[in-house]
């Protein structure tokens, strides 16, 4: 009998360690998959808003209407600060550069548009810079139409071409970008400081 309850001891024994040893083993696996489930991933994508801001330049190809006009397109454009610049040049056939003035005259008349006379100032860099903040689905027309002056001039090429930068409607980027000091009110006007 003593043999018998040895016998019994022992798989009692084997039974709890086989149970303790399927508990625990149900624990880490628990464990594992509650850890799993625990983590998360939390994508952060972040947009920056993109300037619609380009140059239209709407002529007949030649001398007449060349209408030169700056847009800021799109309701979801930011509000930005712009400056143009604009380079004429005349050659001969044979590509020698010739003067665009004579008898101190330029021999092509610019017909600028008022926004273009007092809205923009002369930043003694080659660029004129825009007084006023053009605003998302707005535009600023700058030229109306050019004139030839000198009929001499006539059988030359002329080229007439403008740039523009833009850059949100901010001080800060105004510095950094074009080494500018500028003052941007609320309700939208522009000072630079030269």
């Amino acid at each position: 009998m003593v043999r018998n309850q040895k016998r019994a001891v022992r798989k009692l024994g084997a039974i709890i360690l086989t149970v303790l040893v399927i508990a625990v083993a149900i624990t880490a696996v628990l464990g594992v998959y509650a850890t799993s489930h625990n983590v998360s991933t939390i994508e952060n994508e972040i947009a920056v808003a993109q300037s619609g801001t380009r140059i239209i330049d709407d002529t007949d190809g030649g001398f007449g209407r060349k209408e030169v006009t700056i847009k800021n397109e799109g309701a979801s454009s930011p509000k930005v600060l712009i400056r143009v610049a604009y380079s004429e040049t005349w050659t001969k056939s044979d590509g020698t550069i010739i003067s665009n003035v004579v008898d101190g005259n330029n021999v092509v008349i610019k017909d600028w548009t008022t926004a273009f006379v007092s809205d923009f100032v002369d930043g003694g860099d080659g660029w004129y810079y825009y007084k006023k903040v053009l605003n998302p689905a707005s535009e600023v027309k700058i030229l109306d139409s050019i004139t030839l002056n000198d009929s001499s001039y006539s059988k030359n090429n002329y080229d007439l071409s403008f740039r523009f930068e833009s850059v949100q409607a901010d001080a800060a980027a105004a510095s950094a970008l074009w080494a500018k000091t500028v003052t941007v009110s609320d309700d939208g006007v522009v000072t630079w400081a030269f």
